[in-house]
């Protein structure tokens, strides 16, 4: 199993902020999987030959929520190593990614375009 330099998982709930986040990444050459809620994304994610290079989180989701997402794939050793960006409306952003080990955190409503294309960038650098 490898991991892809150019895949990326959405996991989220509100279908507008997944069709977004999807249109904005492909536009940019990004292959895009979505899942609507944690245990749909583990469900895919063992699912995938290739695995993405970075999974951008949602924490507050019907039947598993980010910080249930959290424990599974970290107790995964395949998944464990996918860096994870914590997305979330909840107040002290840093705090909630620092608390289930996200690699960095956008706030919701996210900020410029450009912001959250350079984020994701870092995560694809050789």
């Amino acid at each position: 199993m490898s991991v892809s330099n150019r895949d990326v998982l959405i996991v989220e709930d509100v279908p507008e902020v997944q069709i977004l986040l999807a249109a904005l990444l492909s536009g940019e050459g990004y292959k895009v999987h979505s899942a609507s809620n944690g245990l749909q994304a583990l469900e895919l994610l063992r699912s995938l030959d290739r695995l993405p290079g970075v999974i951008l989180l949602d924490l507050t989701m019907p039947i598993m929520d980010g910080y249930r997402f959290r424990a599974e794939q970290e107790a995964d050793p395949r998944l464990a190593p996918i860096p994870v960006v914590l997305m979330t409306a909840a107040g002290d952003t840093e705090a909630r990614a620092l608390q289930i080990g996200a690699k960095a955190s956008l706030r919701k409503p996210f900020p410029d375009v450009d912001t959250i294309l350079a984020l994701i960038a870092t995560f694809f650098r050789n």
